[in-house]
């Protein structure tokens, strides 16, 4: 078989879940993952002929993105903030979105100082392993209640050989470390569960919901609880980061000018959605 008829089969048997342009881009990262083909390659190779044990890795993953698993979970990889980062099931895909949390992150702060930094729900690492790759001199510590995301999380870590402190902590625990920090960032969980009968099927059926979903009844009590933290152990002049659903930016901004935080400051991702919030401890 070649390249570009199995390409065709997976345009013929994706078409009623992706457009033609996303089945191309999942199919050009298959054959960067199998044969490390850049995109422009796959097209210039789309008459060579594939082995029939390539040929079954290819149907293994259409098979799988027919079920609606995403592409990153079939890669088994994402790149993120200039980190090649694992992921499984076990934890949330990193967002775009996330990303532009962390470059605000990391163009308020430089290098120059060794900041203490937190970032509370971790997950994958994603956010802790990028600010340390792009800033070494950072002691970050990095928290979730999932061991099995911790598990993947310090697998990154090990993997990139990036040191990055990360513990098993629930935020809601009475018993929170008494350390000082110059940095606390989160992109808690923040979808109300009544939103769940909405949401896309490759996101309700294969990554973990306790890191998307909050009770309908209390949406902002990451937030909340965070805040409450954040104010009693950050520095003087400390300051914090949240990423968050648009339609509760601005009763986060609320809850942080409610425990005393000031100079706040709501900003929009790339969609032109207010997504972001940083604000300082006075």
């Amino acid at each position: 078989m070649k390249l570009i008829e199995l390409r065709t089969i997976f345009e013929h048997e994706l078409h009623s879940i992706y457009k033609v342009d996303e089945v191309r881009y999942h199919f050009a990262a298959l054959c960067n993952l199998y044969f490390r083909y850049s995109p422009a390659e796959v097209v210039l190779r789309l008459q060579e002929s594939v082995s029939d044990v390539d040929s079954k890795r290819f149907r293994n993953d259409l098979d799988r993105l027919k079920k609606n698993t995403p592409i990153q979970y079939v890669l088994g990889e994402v790149v993120f903030g200039g980190v090649q980062l694992k992921v499984n099931h076990k934890v949330l895909i990193p967002r775009p979105e996330t990303e532009e949390l962390v470059h605000w992150i990391l163009s308020t702060f430089s290098n120059n100082d060794a900041l203490q930094v937190l970032d509370i729900c971790t997950g994958s690492g994603c956010i802790p392993l990028a600010l340390k790759k792009a800033r070494p001199n950072w002691h970050i510590s990095a928290w979730d209640f999932d061991e099995d995301a911790l598990v993947v999380a310090q697998q990154n870590a090990n993997e990139n050989k990036l040191s990055v402190d990360f513990q098993k902590l629930d935020v809601f625990s009475k018993n929170l470390p008494a350390k000082k920090w110059d940095i606390i960032v989160s992109n808690p969980p923040y979808v109300p569960e009544a939103l769940k009968k909405i949401t896309q099927p490759h996101v309700i059926e294969h990554e973990p919901l306790q890191a998307i979903f909050v009770p309908d009844e209390n949406p902002l009590c990451f937030y909340e609880r965070i805040c409450q933290y954040a104010i009693q152990h950050l520095q003087a002049q400390g300051t914090l980061f949240f990423e968050g659903h648009t339609p509760f930016m601005d009763s986060v901004k609320n809850t942080l000018q409610h425990e005393g935080f000031s100079d706040i400051v709501l900003r929009n991702d790339f969609r032109t959605n207010p997504r972001f919030i940083r604000a300082n401890k006075q």
